[in-house]
């Protein structure tokens, strides 16, 4: 991604000092990508550890209205929550109610019996680095074939996943090859919930909104008002907007890995939170905490993807049911992050926020000479 190895630390990259965006930039930006990739809203947040450097957003809340979007409405995040769910983990565990190797079995033993023997010694950390072999549940069609009985509540379907066969291999040490999985996320969440006594909702709604002041929606923005944002995707050739009463909608049972919306400049603080852990600050986790979830495991941690090029490191969190789409990525050796939130999620919409977030790097590091970004 970064071709400079002094990138690191914030140090001067391409012979200038790194510079900082303006919302002039950023609106320019996105005015770009709205026009070349036809979004019907663009968000954008640039901040370090302690200020929102440069913020816009751009379009209207559903394509061919004269609505037009605004930072104050809320917008999908998909499964960037999972990244929520592993902050929840972090502070229970601070709290010394379990811990990252705490086995699933140890919370509920009572499901040992109807389980299969290879899933006997996975660990709350095997669920949220999506090491357990637990079969995915990331397409829509993969719920048709369930039972009604099985998918009436999070414990029965976690009961039927521990008897199915392990969606992936294991590897010499035991653990399972990863294989993304939103149902790996709703086992750890239930996890949480034994151990916290409250529900996943409720857990949200104590860490965002409580805690940390950060107002959340569950599920599609318009199911919270019909003013808010829709979501789009391309049907038949052309973009729809999903009307609060479409069909189409994550199945709670999944909920945990990416049913949540929030606003930009909100989430935007959730991520900033990251960043300054990611930094050695502490805040609502344990700096530790963040660098647990961060970089326990290069690649695909808990909940977050990582990894480092040329001295840098960086963190992203990407979610998308379809409809919606959120990027973030996180430079904390540069003390930079940013957000894009987009109301689709068209093949279009992904092509946009890839766009946008080379232009917001190569703009921000003064990388003039990356003339291919």
């Amino acid at each position: 991604m970064l071709n400079r190895h002094d990138m690191a630390e914030g140090k001067r990259v391409g012979g200038g000092r790194a510079k900082n965006l303006t919302k002039a930039d950023i609106t320019d930006l996105i005015e770009q990508a709205r026009h070349d990739h036809n979004i019907p809203a663009f968000a954008v947040v640039v901040m370090d550890a302690v200020r929102i450097i440069a913020s816009d957003i751009q379009g209207k809340r559903v394509v061919g209205s004269n609505a037009d979007a605004s930072l104050n409405d809320f917008f999908h995040i998909g499964s960037c929550s999972k990244s929520i769910l592993a902050v929840m983990a972090g502070r229970l565990i601070e709290q010394g109610k379990l811990n990252w190797g705490t086995k699933f079995f140890a919370i509920f033993p009572e499901l040992k019996r109807v389980a299969r023997n290879e899933y006997r010694d996975i660990t709350l950390e095997d669920l949220l680095l999506c090491q357990a072999g637990i079969l995915p549940y990331t397409k829509g069609d993969e719920f048709a074939s369930l039972d009604a009985s099985v998918s009436q509540s999070r414990e029965t379907f976690i009961a039927y996943l521990l008897q199915q066969k392990p969606a992936a291999k294991k590897r010499a040490k035991g653990r399972f090859k990863h294989l993304y999985s939103n149902a790996s996320y709703t086992m750890a969440a239930v996890m949480l919930e034994r151990v916290a006594g409250v529900s996943w909702e409720d857990l949200i709604q104590r860490t965002l909104s409580d805690e940390l002041g950060l107002p959340v929606v569950f599920g599609w923005p318009n199911g919270l008002n019909y003013n808010q944002p829709w979501g789009h995707a391309e049907l038949n050739g052309s973009l729809q907007a999903f009307s609060p009463g479409h069909e189409y909608r994550l199945h709670r049972i999944i909920a945990p890995a990416g049913d949540l919306s929030l606003k930009p400049l909100d989430y935007a603080k959730y991520v900033q939170l990251h960043l300054q852990g990611l930094k050695g600050v502490d805040n609502y986790l344990a700096a530790a905490t963040y660098q647990t979830i961060h970089y326990r495991q290069q690649g695909f941690s808990l909940g977050v993807a990582s990894g480092s090029s040329w001295g840098e490191r960086y963190s992203m969190f990407d979610g998308s049911a379809g409809t919606f789409y959120c990027a973030s990525m996180i430079f904390p050796d540069s003390n930079m992050a940013f957000v894009i939130m987009a109301n689709s999620g068209t093949e279009q919409a992904v092509k946009g926020i890839s766009w946008l977030t080379k232009k917001i790097i190569k703009k921000y590091f003064n990388l003039w000479w990356m003339f291919w970004m």
